[in-house]
């Protein structure tokens, strides 16, 4: 039950911001300004991406301790821990350093911006706060190997919470609609939240550890696993994020907000499996140090789980795109975003499954697989990105990201399956088949005309989704590990 309990932590901790995210975006928007809004999300997306810049030493760090807590090794939990920090010290300075060098001539590749001097000013004051955010991600990664999640959810909720009613405040009652001023007041949540993640990491370590140092010694094993994973962990955002430049640079600021708008609503989804992979990647690391044959049990659960789960959400915002958009923004903005939020409910239902086997593969400290298969995905995305943005618009970058989740998660899926004692084949068996046609059934519910009888079919498939779930959770009484 302790997986279980710990992965609603996440998702408390995850969610309740979305909440906030519904009232607020479309009053940002009104306020700022779709070319605004659109630099706004730019500004969250390089923020996003830039944490990433410590290089996978706090995954690593993650991996690393739990191995070490499985085996009681707390001698080693000082050196492990005081190393990665000094090391992604020193990458948060060179992240920062590269986001104030290169402000200039970013802000100069988006089209339309309405006030060049205030974009630019804007970058600079995220650039001082990327040493902190990275710092946080290795604090975080101390926490998570100590399965402290509760306390991890109590820092991220108002934090969260903070990401878009911060931006809201100056708008409202600061100095009005300028980024840079929006900014410097997300500067100061990223300062807060890095001292206090710093300060309960310190305080979950067990008693006995030994006492923070630097050791050369580590320096390889850290930067061996934690360069595979920041490979992975850096092109895979990348993709994530360049379709929202790409748009910028070929079409428009304003673009780049109606497609992001429709994009953020549905990859928020992801917290459904992140919650639930935070949980795992401690876990998985423990289990295939000792070689546990549960292994296998708990990432079959974790799919099914997760395919149970989010069919009927990702049914539901396909069929009713436009009603959806319609209310929460306006009639206008979801005529020329409503395809595309259909285009990425279907892409996030298929992805989402992907970070089970992207998890697995990670906390096994074979990172090197997600690594190269990113590599190999990368030139063709981008040829892909580029060319249907240019003839297709903004549709045209949504099926360049849906082609992207497809490849992705049966390439994820074929790597977990050695690392599983199973064959890529044998995975493929008749209930994934099942699910398979399933979804198929579901989504077809696309092709219903009347309102009300497209929301008899929500119900019919949330039906069915339930009552696979109840069997599963009758199989899932017999095992200890939820």
């Amino acid at each position: 039950m302790k997986l279980l309990r710990h992965t609603i932590f996440n998702l408390i901790g995850l969610g309740a911001p979305l909440l906030v995210a519904v009232v607020t975006i479309p009053m940002l928007i009104h306020q700022l300004g779709p070319s605004r809004f659109g630099l706004l999300t730019l500004i969250w997306a390089v923020v996003s991406y830039f944490g990433l810049f410590d290089l996978g030493l706090g995954r690593a760090l993650t991996q690393q301790l739990a191995v070490v807590f499985s085996n009681k090794e707390y001698n080693k939990i000082g050196p492990l821990v005081g190393t990665a920090t000094v090391l992604m010290a020193i990458l948060g300075v060179a992240a920062g350093v590269l986001m104030a060098a290169t402000a200039s001539w970013g802000v100069g590749l988006i089209q339309d911006v309405p006030d060049r001097h205030e974009s630019i000013n804007a970058v600079y004051a995220m650039a001082l706060a990327m040493p902190f955010i990275v710092l946080t991600s290795g604090f975080r990664g101390v926490l998570e190997a100590q399965h402290a999640f509760g306390i991890i959810n109590l820092i991220r909720l108002p934090m969260g919470l903070f990401t878009f009613l911060g931006p809201l405040a100056v708008v409202l009652y600061g100095g009005g609609p300028r980024l840079d001023y929006i900014a410097w007041v997300l500067v100061l949540g990223r300062v807060i939240a890095c001292a206090v993640h710093a300060y309960y990491a310190w305080r979950v370590l067990p008693q006995d550890r030994s006492a923070l140092a630097w050791r050369v010694d580590l320096l390889k094993p850290l930067c061996i696993s934690g360069g595979w994973l920041t490979v992975s962990n850096i092109i895979s955002p990348f993709m994530g994020y360049v379709d929202r430049f790409v748009i910028g640079a070929i079409i428009s600021a304003s673009a780049v907000a109606y497609y992001t708008t429709p994009q953020e609503l549905v990859t928020k989804l992801w917290i459904v499996p992140g919650a639930l992979t935070a949980v795992l990647f401690p876990a998985f690391a423990a289990q295939m140090a000792r070689r546990d044959l549960e292994t296998w049990v708990l990432f079959k659960k974790a799919v099914n789980w997760l395919f149970l789960l989010l069919l009927p959400v990702t049914v539901a915002l396909t069929l009713f795109a436009h009603e959806i958009l319609s209310i929460w923004i306006n009639p206008v903005f979801a005529d020329s975003s409503a395809v595309l939020l259909q285009v990425f409910s279907i892409g996030i239902l298929i992805n989402c499954l992907a970070h089970v086997p992207f998890t697995l593969i990670q906390s096994a400290g074979a990172a090197r697989l997600t690594a190269y298969a990113h590599l190999a995905e990368l030139p063709f995305f981008l040829l892909a990105l580029w060319w249907l943005t240019s003839m297709h618009g903004t549709l045209g970058a949504a099926i360049a990201w849906l082609l992207r989740m497809v490849f992705d998660t049966i390439l994820m899926f074929i790597l977990a399956s050695p690392l599983l004692g199973r064959s890529a084949k044998s995975i493929l068996n008749v209930k994934v088949l099942i699910y398979f046609f399933l979804a198929i059934l579901s989504f077809a519910g696309f092709f219903i005309e009347p309102t009300f009888d497209r929301l008899l079919w929500i119900f019919f498939v949330m039906g069915l989704s339930i009552l696979a779930l109840i069997i599963s959770l009758r199989i899932i009484r017999k095992s200890s590990i939820f």
